[in-house]
């Protein structure tokens, strides 16, 4: 089920679903975290509402499909945590562009404030796929990297967020039941008889 209803955690509105909160107040108070609606990200919308939105929409669908929602919810919340204003920053010497960099530059972050898990680790690490050449590991994983770039792309466009969850939820379905028949055998291996 999707949540419309909008609560405040300081100056950025956040889900009123009690559920989500719960995996995620933690980091929502951390000053570090905080400290990311201070910088822009996609048209009017803050690194810290960016990431809020690819949490909740990450979480949603772990949760409907069975996936590890808390490990989605949380990488979500912390995939941008580069705590600096992308649009302006010069990279340092031997540094690659930042679509290339932040990924390693948020887990860096992330790692250094919070405790987390192989999968939140891999989710802050490989959101950035195809740019960066290496797949998640995880379905998680691959559940935020969609989330991120469909995010991005509405918040670009000043779209409300939620406007078309229903058709991307139904994108990533069916590419994620595709890519689970890929990883079946077309034919049954031959059993030896002895």
């Amino acid at each position: 089920m999707i949540h419309l209803k909008k609560g405040e955690v300081d100056t950025v509105a956040v889900p009123n679903d009690p559920e989500y909160l719960a995996l995620v107040e933690d980091l929502l108070s951390h000053p570090k975290v905080q400290e990311m609606s201070l910088y822009p990200q996609h048209g009017v919308t803050n690194c810290l509402e960016h990431c809020v939105h690819v949490s909740y929409l990450s979480y949603l669908f772990c949760t409907k499909h069975g996936l590890n929602a808390r490990s989605a919810a949380r990488a979500g919340l912390l995939h941008d945590l580069f705590l600096y204003d992308w649009h302006t920053y010069r990279p340092q010497k031997g540094e690659r562009l930042h679509g290339f960099e932040h990924p390693r530059k948020a887990l860096e972050q992330a790692a250094q404030y919070f405790s987390l898990c192989p999968v939140e680790r891999d989710c802050i690490l490989r959101h950035m796929f195809p740019l960066t050449l290496t797949p998640p590991k995880y379905k998680e994983g691959f559940v935020l990297m969609w989330m991120d770039k469909y995010c991005s792309l509405m918040e670009t466009l000043r779209r409300p967020v939620m406007a078309r969850y229903a058709r991307q939820e139904r994108r990533l379905e069916r590419g994620m039941a595709l890519a689970e028949a890929n990883r079946q055998p077309l034919i049954e291996p031959k059993k030896r008889h002895g």
